[in-house]
């Protein structure tokens, strides 16, 4: 029953058996299969080779100074708040994930086999990044050591990474366990939303700098080492304050007794503390659910009675049902709009980050960067003028549709299409609801970047007058605008004529969409030609950027109006 459990539980974090069933499905599947298999050996191979570059320069700066007996401390410690920063973002993801769980509760199940099993998919996926980072770590120590032959070691750094694993995980379940307890007000998906999503760019900050750090690293070998040596002083300074896990890291050498004490550590969490704090995690679930009813006095019944009632268009009621079905499930918002509002942030931090990773301050880069705008001739204004367009375009193209939202237009509905389709609702208006929430996404994203060009003409005092920060907004909007057009009717032709609408959890309408690979390689290769198009085929001035605007514009009348008849006659079908 627990295993089973845990199976249901870890389908939309885990789904080996899914997965491999692409491979089943023909020519589509196992290009989807390809991809994302690349992405993963990308995302893990680059992701490794830092973390490597990093344990070989604290080693080397230990060494130096004759305190490598300290590497398996700091290991310790490093991998702890890694593997705590990343269960922060898991468990805030999953500590509730919608009403299927209220089914699952009613089981024959015990508070402790419900929580083990949603602590178990927590744990295994940061059990495997701890057995990485520990493994990377420890072989090097090992190498320099010596130590590579001795069995112990291998079991030593085996348990310790289980072990703190485990640690972790339960640390952060029992924070937000106590938490949500003694404040029921808390007990919302949309803050634990906000929470993932704030540790989500606190990891792109993050990354940010150790990416721009082994780059810097390269050109400059003593780089890393200065940047990182007073990091390592300030960990290596704890071990006198924490004895305990000094000795505790004795494990990484494989010393028997810290091993056993690992042990029993995590046997305690296992079958003692879990079991223990479920009756209590099950409590803290209550309150988490969209629908909640409650008694109202008759005093109030004859008040809202009273009330003037105020109607609605169709189209009105439909669209902010359909707002609402989004940014009120959290799978669907995190995978869709979120993008819209968080992609420009991460890019801007990111960007930021790289310089003063190189010891730049911003205001040495503010002011590089007006001394250089100064320095344009009025010529190299007016290409500035046109590649800025062109760029912001592109951005909000890649930003608007990147949210997925004319991909999923149907995907997201599931099960409640069939209530959607037995409402007296004409057809035609269920399409035109969808198709201009997807719009208003490429909307939002405009006057983000809007406001981004106004930011950046005062803050570096741009050489450019009014009237062209005005004209390079419009250009920004009409030529964003007419791609997008086009693109949101393709995507959502994709998803019409091929909608996932059996799906047991709103994850898998979403990041188990084949149709969203579609749409993603799609905008890449629209833009990619926008810009081929603007940069190396048409004149390089404005009048080029109406021009393909209005290319664009002809080009998704006809393609819009034929996707609506379509539309109208395949969602009968459906």
């Amino acid at each position: 029953m627990f295993y089973n459990l845990f199976k249901i539980l870890n389908t939309s974090t885990l789904n080996v058996g899914g997965f491999l069933e692409g491979f089943k499905k023909g020519p589509k599947g196992i290009i989807k299969n390809i991809f994302i298999i690349l992405f993963a050996i990308y995302v893990i191979a680059v992701m490794i080779g830092m973390y490597t570059a990093y344990m070989i320069a604290t080693y080397k700066f230990l060494a130096a100074s004759g305190n490598q007996e300290a590497m398996p401390f700091i290991t310790m410690l490093v991998a702890l708040l890694i593997i705590m920063f990343f269960g922060f973002t898991s468990v805030a993801a999953s500590y509730y994930t919608g009403s299927s769980e209220e089914f699952l509760m009613s089981l024959p199940l015990t508070p402790g086999q419900f929580f083990g099993a949603k602590f178990a998919v927590s744990f295994v996926s940061d059990a495997i990044m701890g057995l990485g980072m520990f493994a990377i770590s420890s072989i090097v120590y090992g190498a320099n050591e010596g130590l590579l032959t001795n069995p112990l070691f291998y079991i030593g750094f085996l348990v310790a990474a289980l072990a703190f694993s485990l640690a972790a995980v339960f640390a952060i379940y029992l924070l937000f366990i106590l938490i949500l307890y003694f404040i029921p007000a808390l007990r919302k998906k949309k803050l634990m939303t906000v929470v993932a999503t704030v540790l989500l760019i606190a990891f792109c900050i993050f990354y940010g700098l150790m990416n721009s750090s082994i780059s810097m690293s390269f050109s400059n070998p003593r780089f890393m080492g200065e940047k990182m040596g007073s990091s390592i002083e300030k960990l290596f300074g704890l071990s006198d304050k924490m004895p305990v896990f000094m000795y505790i890291s004795g494990a990484l050498k494989g010393k028997i007794l810290p091993i056993l004490i690992l042990a029993a550590l995590s046997a305690l969490i296992l079958f003692v503390l879990v079991p223990f704090f479920g009756k209590l995690y099950i409590k803290t679930l209550d309150g988490f659910a969209d629908v909640k009813s409650k008694k109202i006095t008759a005093q109030k019944a004859e008040e809202v009675i009273e009330k003037d009632v105020r109607s609605v268009s169709v189209f009105h009621a439909l669209f902010v049902r359909d707002y609402r079905n989004v940014v009120r499930e959290p799978a669907f918002f995190a995978n869709g709009p979120l993008f819209v509002y968080l992609f420009p942030v991460i890019f801007i931090l990111s960007f930021s980050v790289g310089f003063i990773a190189s010891g730049e301050g911003l205001g040495v880069i503010i002011s590089a960067f007006k001394s250089k705008l100064a320095e344009l001739t009025p010529e190299s204004l007016k290409s500035a003028k046109y590649f800025v367009t062109l760029g912001s375009a592109a951005f909000v193209v890649f930003t608007g549709t990147f949210a997925n939202l004319a991909t999923t237009s149907f995907s997201r509905e599931g099960k409640s299409l069939n209530d959607l389709k037995a409402m007296p609702i004409d057809f035609n208006l269920i399409v035109k609801v969808k198709f201009w929430h997807a719009l208003l996404y490429v909307g939002i994203a405009n006057v983000i970047m809007i406001f981004l060009l106004t930011l950046a003409y005062f803050l570096l005092q741009v050489p450019f007058t009014f009237t062209d920060l005005f004209s390079i907004c419009f250009m920004t909007v009409l030529l964003s605008g007419s791609v997008s057009l086009l693109l949101i009717f393709i995507d959502m032709f994709i998803d019409t004529l091929n909608p996932k609408l059996n799906w047991e959890t709103p994850m898998a309408a979403s990041k188990q969409n084949f149709n969203v690979l579609w749409s993603m390689l799609l905008s890449m290769l629209t833009v990619g030609l926008v810009v081929i198009l603007v940069v190396f085929a048409l004149p390089k001035s404005m009048i080029s950027l109406v021009i393909l605007s209005i290319i664009y514009v002809i080009i998704a009348a006809p393609v819009g109006a034929a996707y609506f008849r379509y539309a109208e006659k395949r969602l009968k079908e459906m």
